[in-house]
C-alpha cells in the first residue's frame, strides 16, 4: 500500500513539473534588444524589456546601436533577438520592388520576404506609426521583429509581445515621450504597462 501511494506521489510531482515547464520556459534565460538612441527607441525598448522580464522572467539587456539597418545587421549576425522596425522601412530593404495597396497589404509581403530571406519574424504591428525621429522615409506601422530561431528559444515570446498589439497608438506614443522626459523611460513605461493591467 506504501509502494503504491509513493509511486501515486512520485507521478503527481512529474505531471505537475510537466505542467509547469511551459509556463517556465523562459525564465533565467536572457534577451538582447537592440534600439537606436532615439527617444522613441529608448522608450519602446525600456517597455518591452520590462514587460517581456515581468511577464515571464526573462532578463532583457538593451544595446543601443545607430540606426534600425544596424539593428536588423545585429539580428542577422544573432548578436541581438529583438528589434523594433518599421513596415515601410521593411518594404525599402526588400531587394524586388513591390508595391502593396495599403498596410495590411505591405505588412504582409514584409512578413513573408524577411521570414523567408532571414528567418526574421515580424509580430503584431504595435499601433503606432514611426520612425518619429530621423525619418529617412514616410512613417509607418511600428513592428518588434525577432527571428524564428530566438522563438524556438523562448516559446511563449511571441505571444507576450504580441498582447501590446494595437495598445500604443500615435496620441498614446507622443504621452509616453512627453512622460519619459520628465520623469523617466522607466517610470514612463511602468506606468503604462501597470494601467494597461500588463504587469
Amino acid at each position: 500500500m506504501k509502494q503504491k501511494i509513493a509511486l501515486l506521489f512520485a507521478g503527481c510531482i512529474i505531471l505537475l513539473y510537466a505542467f509547469a515547464l511551459p509556463a517556465q520556459s523562459c525564465v533565467g534565460r536572457i534577451l538582447t534588444l537592440s534600439i537606436d538612441d532615439t527617444v522613441e527607441q529608448k522608450v519602446i525598448g525600456q517597455l518591452l524589456a520590462t514587460y517581456i522580464t515581468e511577464r515571464t522572467g526573462t532578463t532583457v539587456n538593451l544595446t543601443t546601436v545607430l540606426d534600425v539597418k544596424a539593428s536588423e545587421d545585429l539580428i542577422v549576425e544573432c548578436k541581438a533577438d529583438i528589434f523594433l522596425n518599421y513596415i515601410n522601412v521593411g518594404m525599402a530593404g526588400m531587394e524586388d520592388a513591390r508595391t502593396a495597396a495599403g498596410t495590411q497589404e505591405s505588412y504582409s509581403l514584409v512578413k513573408q520576404y524577411y521570414l523567408e530571406k532571414n528567418n526574421m519574424v515580424w509580430l503584431k504591428p504595435l499601433g503606432y506609426k514611426g520612425p518619429l525621429q530621423n525619418a529617412a522615409g514616410s512613417i509607418s506601422l511600428a513592428v518588434p521583429v525577432t527571428t524564428k530561431d530566438v522563438l524556438d528559444r523562448f516559446p511563449v515570446l511571441d505571444r507576450v509581445i504580441n498582447k501590446l498589439s494595437g495598445r500604443i497608438d500615435d496620441r498614446t506614443m507622443q504621452q509616453l515621450m512627453q512622460k519619459a522626459e520628465t520623469d523617466g523611460v522607466e517610470v514612463a513605461v511602468k506606468g503604462f504597462l501597470k494601467a494597461q493591467n500588463l504587469i
